[in-house]
């Protein structure tokens, strides 16, 4: 008759204890930078108005986006509100002639994004 091996003891084996961990830390480790990689990028910076270089012809322009919501946002150096959903919108004062707009969107890791906008006023 054929000695049948307690289950237990064939599964459990050092052998696959020790695959077992190692596939464990391999989630693991895959999950954490996943988890991560979301800080590692640049936040995202949409601009809805103005969507690319315009010209106009009033002295007032309101500009809209959004970014991720834990991102802070400024144009030319000046910080916009950002919204708990990442929308930000704030009405600017140009001059005649061409106005630079530089947004950046940067989170609390130190990476950013930035977009140019010019805007001829008329």
């Amino acid at each position: 008759s054929m000695i049948r091996r307690p289950i237990s003891e064939g599964y459990f084996s050092r052998r696959n204890i020790k695959r077992a961990v190692a596939v464990m830390i391999g989630v693991g480790i895959v999950a954490f930078f996943a988890y991560e990689s979301r800080y590692l990028a640049a936040p995202g910076l949409t601009l809805t108005t103005p969507a690319e270089d315009v010209a106009i012809a009033e002295l007032a322009y309101e500009v809209r986006g959004n970014t991720d919501p834990d991102a802070d946002v400024s144009v030319n150096g000046r910080p916009l509100y950002i919204a708990p959903t990442g929308e930000f919108s704030e009405r600017l004062q140009l001059f005649a002639g061409v106005n630079r707009l530089d947004f950046v969107a940067k989170n609390r890791y130190g990476k950013q994004t930035a977009k140019t906008r010019y805007i001829v006023v008329k």
